[in-house]
């Protein structure tokens, strides 16, 4: 099973690590293709209850016909 990692890394100097599965590239894609960006592509996509908001968020993993997934998205 492919994972997909989540760094947010946050306005207070903090790192907030997650983990998906394949659902989420798949997520991705279709908000983006929606025309989501920024701050509203990652609280659709990751969540929008956020301690201290991220400055941004990568997303990092490999599919399972070998792409490599390396996404950086600024939270503005």
């Amino acid at each position: 099973m492919n994972t997909f990692t989540v760094k947010a890394h946050l306005a207070d100097g903090g790192l907030q690590e997650l983990t998906f599965g394949p659902e989420l590239l798949q997520q991705l894609e279709s908000l983006q293709k929606q025309g989501y960006t920024g701050k509203q592509l990652i609280d659709r996509l990751i969540t929008d209850d956020w301690g201290p908001p991220p400055v941004f968020v990568e997303i990092s993993g490999t599919t399972s016909d070998g792409r490599i997934v390396d996404v950086r998205i600024p939270y503005r």
